[in-house]
């Protein structure tokens, strides 16, 4: 199983989906376009005897990760409107542990270091998936670059693909302005402007930044340990800015943990 097969095997399902609930079908013509494209090498491999070029090491690290940002996009076509009764299960499970427990209130009155630590932890998730590619190929493993990508897509994908059925928003969307740190402080503005822009506002279920970060600390660890070590600690504060800084609930973040354990143990 490889990365491109893991990207084929999510357009075409989210294609189905799109042509089969009449709800979706805003999200119909631009799937059937990603499908096409994604079938096409397999298609010109297949009439050429399968022979064809191999991808450079910049494109191994490139190529994909423009994949994971098509395939989070095409995911937010399919919000339709918010499941409000399962958003409150959603908060309950937080306030009960969160809220009740002091945690967030704690995390509101941090000292400035801290809650910039967790909003700069946030924003690295962009780089890191790359990077984690990245630093396989300049490490000596470009070899293992394939099952990163494929460990990596395979957990973001499964995440992204619960949005036709789990229809959330973020709680920083419908929680009172106070739930969040202060929008004054620069990593937050940051974080905000990069959601209200390139986000597809919705919330996913599984959490996305959590099952990418741990899969691609997973990944990496499996090759290179004292790296995959390092981006292990990345990956952690991530899932935890998620839920602390309300970009997304408790259940997201645990979930997308435990998917990319399971993506990492599957491939």
């Amino acid at each position: 199983m490889g990365w491109d097969l893991v990207a084929l095997v999510y357009v075409s399902y989210l294609a189905a989906v799109a042509l089969a609930w009449r709800e979706f079908a805003r999200a119909r013509w631009p799937l059937l376009v990603a499908t096409a494209v994604a079938w096409a090498p397999r298609v010109v491999a297949a009439l050429s005897d399968g022979s064809g070029t191999s991808l450079s090491p910049a494109l191994h690290v490139a190529l994909p990760a423009l994949v994971l940002l098509i395939g989070y996009w095409l995911s937010g076509l399919f919000f339709v409107r918010p499941d409000v009764r399962t958003e409150r299960r959603l908060q309950a499970i937080d306030d009960a542990v969160l809220v009740r427990s002091g945690v967030l209130a704690w995390f509101r009155r941090a000292p400035r270091g801290v809650t910039e630590y967790f909003e700069l932890s946030y924003l690295l998730v962009y780089l890191m998936i790359p990077a984690g590619a990245a630093m396989l190929a300049l490490g000596g493993h470009p070899d293992r670059i394939a099952g990163y990508w494929t460990i990596v897509l395979l957990a973001e994908f499964a995440s992204y693909g619960m949005l036709p059925w789990i229809q959330t928003r973020p709680p920083r969307a419908i929680e009172a302005a106070s739930a969040g740190t202060s929008p004054s402080r620069l990593m937050r503005r940051l974080n905000l402007g990069v959601a209200s822009r390139a986000s597809i506002q919705a919330n996913t279920v599984p959490s996305g930044h959590a099952a990418g970060a741990v899969a691609a600390a997973l990944a990496v660890g499996s090759t290179m340990p004292i790296a995959g070590a390092g981006l292990m600690v990345l990956a952690i504060s991530i899932a935890a800015a998620s839920v602390l800084g309300r970009y997304h609930y408790l259940v997201d973040a645990v979930l997308g943990v435990a998917v990319a354990i399971a993506a990492w143990l599957v491939v």
